[in-house]
């Protein structure tokens, strides 16, 4: 009897071994076939940006979940050059990826239409999705640069000097900056604003100077420019997502096997899931900071903006995405 039960006992063991160990070892990243790469990649921003720090954490995992194959050095404030100078760079060679709120296509670009997404969930499910699988298979093609995942970067909202917007009306006429783009001219000429482009550099002094009254950009860029100091009135008009992009050569993604393939775009998403959720509780914070600093902080009509600007897209989204796209991303739940 008791020679039975340590029979049990040793098959128990047997068993569970290998309900938990076998699957890991089976998992396990083996290399074999891929040919060991040291890569550069870059950013604009700062360290502490969320772009930059998709990079940083990206670059430190794939060492490890590689074993050490795939080494990468992710270099972010620009130590590599303006976004224009790395695009080229990856188009040569001279590096490897760049994670920016830029791509080379306008496939990606105009997903600032406003209020394309209703929330966060639904960024999620458009961008982790066919759609997106479509726009990175024709972007390769077309420019040679393999768009392979998104990192949030936040809902962009409004800061004004003198005005407590609440509805369209209240921008009538105002002079509002805007980064040089057509849909952001296009969408602020709908809300009734004289929209003004005024570079990133310039734009504090200029609402200082009064040289415009308003400027819309992420909470984190809001207060990381100690737009208190300049605006008054915080408001929450949540019109647009802003996406970082990692962009990798072709030559770069060619050279993956189709194993290393897959563990980079696992640790992509991984990374791009923790900063997520940390940027959430940080738009949080941020708002709160605002208060803090003795601004105003104003929920307004959002229904007044949305109705505004709900033609804009009609300008853009059919010819760059083609018939459908633009509908099938609205209705998507």
């Amino acid at each position: 009897m008791r020679r039975q039960m340590m029979n049990l006992l040793v098959l128990s063991f047997v068993i569970l071994f290998s309900l938990i160990v076998v699957p890991t070892l089976g998992i396990a990243y083996s290399g074999e076939g891929q040919k060991a790469l040291i890569l550069k990649s870059g950013s604009v921003p700062n360290a502490k940006d969320a772009m930059s720090q998709a990079g940083i954490r990206f670059a430190e995992r794939m060492k490890q979940k590689t074993n050490g194959k795939i080494q990468i050095t992710h270099y972010p404030d620009s130590q590599l050059g303006k976004e224009r100078q790395m695009f080229e760079s990856i188009r040569t060679g001279s590096m490897a990826m760049l994670i920016s709120g830029m791509t080379a296509s306008n496939l990606f670009k105009i997903i600032v239409l406003p209020y394309l997404f209703r929330d966060r969930d639904h960024v999620t499910k458009v961008l982790d999705g066919e759609i997106m699988e479509e726009w990175a298979r024709r972007d390769l093609e077309k420019t040679g640069i393999y768009v392979f995942g998104w990192v949030y970067r936040g809902f962009r909202h409004c800061t004004f000097t003198k005005v407590p917007v609440r509805t369209p009306a209240d921008m009538k006429g105002m002079k509002f900056r805007v980064p040089e783009d057509p849909v952001w001219l296009e969408t602020w000429l709908a809300v009734g604003a004289r929209p003004t482009p005024v570079a990133g550099g310039e734009l504090y002094l200029a609402l200082k100077q009064g040289v415009v009254d308003g400027q819309e950009n992420t909470l984190d860029s809001i207060i990381a420019l100690s737009m208190w100091e300049v605006q008054k009135y915080l408001v929450l008009t949540g019109h647009a997502c802003a996406v970082g992009w990692p962009q990798v050569s072709r030559q770069i993604w060619e050279s993956l096997t189709p194993e290393t393939r897959k563990v980079w775009v696992d640790t992509w998403k991984e990374v791009s899931e923790e900063l997520k959720k940390e940027i959430v509780i940080q738009e949080q914070e941020f708002v709160a900071t605002w208060k803090g600093k003795g601004g105003t902080v104003i929920e307004p009509d959002m229904e007044t903006f949305r109705e505004a600007t709900k033609e804009v897209w009609k300008k853009f989204a059919p010819q760059t995405w083609g018939t459908g796209v633009y509908e099938k991303i609205k209705s998507g739940r």
